[in-house]
């Protein structure tokens, strides 16, 4: 199965607006709120938390994938994948998936 080109640049954006957001499990403060990287307690901002419900840009590291991780209950490898594929156009595949 291939990934459009689209839901590769919104791969992040989605993954975040599956959870976020009016009619999903959880609002954009309390995401923000519980969005907190358990290995450094790097932390994210609303306005960063609704960047990512947009689809703006934001500034990427290994802590803020950690954080988002947390604030969505994901595991960290899902939300790297999903950040590999919106900002670098890299799709990731889970090799059980063969």
């Amino acid at each position: 199965m291939t990934m459009s080109r689209t839901a590769a640049r919104d791969a992040l954006t989605s993954l975040v607006r599956e959870h976020v957001g009016e009619g999903r499990p959880l609002t954009l403060r309390v995401f923000a709120e519980r969005a907190i990287d358990p290995k450094t307690g790097t932390t994210i901002s609303k306005s960063t938390a609704g960047n990512l419900v947009t689809g703006s840009r934001i500034k990427i590291t290994p802590e803020i994938l950690g954080a988002i991780a947390a604030g969505l209950d994901v595991p960290l490898r899902r939300v790297q994948a999903a950040a590999a594929e919106q900002y670098v156009g890299l799709v990731l595949r889970d090799p059980a998936e063969n």
